[in-house]
């Protein structure tokens, strides 16, 4: 076979492999879903995402939430999203799995495009369980009131920010991040009572700037990998940090070790907010700094 129709079988067979297994060029969608607001004094929300990029965002005062889907998915999978009222309680809940799919089975068709951008209102208090499986993860909180957050993500880059003081008290804010990226804006305008972050491997950032009321707790805790966190100068600080053989602490100066693995910062005592934290890594280095 001359050498020029040699190439162009190779093409062709390539071209005919990369197209059978979807991975050729598809068509994107928009699709849009608005849910209107009604008797609703609050909302639970749960979104489940195996695969897909959630944004999340503030909107409209009278919808409960709008949401724009881009994918190559044919079909309007807004049909994805259930809403009901109940005893003047939504009840919304997000899927990116198509029904009938088992979920922990590998499928081409898991590989599917989508970005789900949505926003929520900011007039009723909102409760969040969020679950990400492969994907990203965008969740920008600020002027919501969250009542309850709790977020999970697996191999997973997610970003969290609370840019304004939320307008409710979160009494146990819990974040797990597995095989992940996670980052973190303004955790002390979230005003938690208390705060649970584990990570697995990963790269991990907690800010906790912002208006920290009253007295917070944090417990965090980190398998392997990189864990930098901000706290702000003007809140008084106790860390209690499990120290080991192979995690490297790199605490700042303002934080003194007054008893055994116990840091205080200089304005502990005095300070009209504070934040305890306990921190337990297994192996990686943990830098904490105040700003």
């Amino acid at each position: 076979m001359p050498r020029k129709n040699t190439y162009r079988f190779t093409i062709l067979a390539v071209a005919a492999a990369v197209f059978s297994f979807g991975f050729g060029y598809t068509a994107i969608n928009t699709y849009h879903r608005t849910i209107p607001r009604s008797s609703e004094r609050e909302i639970k929300v749960t979104i489940d995402a195996g695969f897909a990029k959630i944004i999340l965002a503030p909107g409209q005062s009278n919808a409960v939430m709008e949401a724009e889907v881009t994918t190559d998915s044919p079909e309007d999978i807004t049909s994805m999203i259930e809403y009901s009222v109940r005893d003047k309680v939504g009840y919304l809940t997000l899927n990116t799995e198509r029904e009938g799919r088992k979920k922990n089975v590998f499928h081409i068709s898991n590989f599917e495009s989508s970005t789900w951008s949505t926003s929520f209102t900011d007039d009723v208090p909102i409760s969040f369980d969020i679950q990400l499986g492969l994907g990203k993860g965008d969740f920008d909180f600020t002027g919501l009131t969250v009542k309850d957050l709790s977020l999970s993500a697996g191999a997973s880059s997610v970003r969290v920010r609370f840019d304004k003081p939320n307008k409710s008290v979160i009494q146990n804010l819990s974040i797990e991040a597995g095989l992940s990226k996670f980052e973190s804006h303004g955790l002390g305008n979230a005003n938690f009572r208390h705060l649970k972050f584990e990570g697995g491997v990963g790269t991990y950032i907690l800010d906790f700037s912002g208006e920290i009321r009253e007295e917070a707790n944090a417990d965090i805790e980190v398998g392997f990998g990189s864990l930098v966190i901000y706290i702000p100068k003007n809140t008084g600080v106790k860390i209690v940090a499990e120290k080991n053989l192979v995690t490297h602490f790199d605490i700042d100066d303002d934080l003194t070790e007054q008893q055994e693995d116990n840091y205080f910062s200089s304005n502990y005592y005095s300070a009209s907010s504070k934040l305890n934290m306990h921190i337990d890594a297994g192996m990686g280095s943990v830098k904490i700094r105040r700003q």
